[in-house]
């Protein structure tokens, strides 16, 4: 498909929102994991619709074994009434059979005429607050598993975008724009310069004002999130590096970034130049461990260099879920 093609189809995707997007202001808040996506599809199609959304959502965190940032959970077609409601909701099927019961309730949703549209020419839509509050609702339905297949490749990213924005939106309305620790956040800016929203039940751990250190954590599962901060220009991967090496055990002292898995970038932070540093930590005493995450920037205004950084320890239980939290957190941060 030309470029040209793409962009039309991306069009089509943001009129379809647009058309079919629904007020939600009398509808309840969507339910269920803002990670899960609820997939309705006959069994017999499900390991072709299973490889179909791998085009989409196959992001992964090294916890060290790769954990994907979305729970595809698949669900009877015939269940729709009862799970309508959830918070990313997608009903997918393959062909034009009667007796697909995916296929039957997305006629029964599109009617006649859009149905055969979708297996003519666009195999997806996507709808914003369909049947509740703050929910992402999905149509695939194509003519076969190659055009769905060719569909998704080529619009992938804008496709994961949509459900990426509905994941943070959430998660912020739950955590970051309701009860915050709005005195201790203010305590911040007067003594640095800088602040960032810290959500209720995160306790402070260290404010050590002579390191330029800046410590909280939370338990159930353990999460840290620390700030250093140094004068100066030190942006450049060499010193990057270098710094990332010393960090740990300088202001932690009990951990460690395993060299072998850990990972330096260019990449964005706020719209400002930074580098995106990730990998591996691991406890120094004991068999402990699993994902951090961190940028580094420079505040040109103050001539300060910033490491943010946040970790996360959950054996046995989901951790990139927990990572994209703090990341959220991590990107409130007011350095003006």
């Amino acid at each position: 498909m030309s470029f040209k093609g793409l962009e039309m189809n991306r069009i089509l995707i943001i009129l379809i929102f647009l058309f079919i997007s629904q007020a939600c202001d009398y509808k309840r808040d969507a339910i269920g994991g803002n990670d899960d996506i609820v997939v309705l599809a006959a069994k017999e199609d499900r390991e072709k619709i299973s490889s179909l959304l791998s085009i989409v959502f196959n992001d992964t965190l090294l916890t060290p074994s790769p954990e994907l940032f979305y729970n595809i959970k698949f669900a009877e077609p015939e269940s729709f009434s009862a799970l309508k409601t959830q918070t990313n909701l997608v009903i997918a099927s393959i062909g034009d059979y009667e007796l697909n019961p995916a296929t039957k309730l997305t006629k029964d949703l599109l009617g006649e005429s859009a149905f055969k549209k979708t297996l003519n020419d666009t195999p997806l839509i996507l709808s914003r607050n369909q049947f509740a509050k703050n929910q992402l609702f999905m149509i695939i339905s194509g003519n076969d598993y190659e055009q769905i297949n060719d569909y998704l490749v080529q619009n992938s990213t804008f496709i994961k975008q949509q459900f990426d924005e509905n994941f943070f939106k959430k998660q912020a309305q739950y955590f970051l724009e309701n009860e915050r620790q709005e005195e201790l956040e203010s305590e911040i800016y007067s003594s640095y310069d800088w602040t960032m929203k810290i959500p209720w039940g995160w306790e402070l751990i260290r404010n050590d004002s002579d390191k330029s250190f800046f410590w909280i954590g939370q338990e159930l599962p353990f999460r840290w999130i620390a700030v250093h901060w140094r004068d100066g220009n030190h942006f450049s991967k060499e010193d990057a590096l270098e710094y990332l090496l010393e960090f740990p055990q300088e202001h932690f002292s009990s951990i460690q970034y395993n060299q072998d898995y850990l990972n330096i970038e260019f990449d964005d932070f706020n719209d400002e130049s930074a580098y995106r540093i990730f990998g591996l930590w691991e406890s120094i005493d004991d068999a402990k461990g699993g994902p951090f995450q961190g940028y580094i920037f420079y505040d040109y205004e103050n001539d300060r260099t910033f490491y943010i950084s946040y970790i996360v320890f959950n054996p046995g239980g989901k951790k990139a879920f927990y990572m994209r939290q703090m990341e959220m957190i991590a990107k409130t941060i007011d350095i003006n």
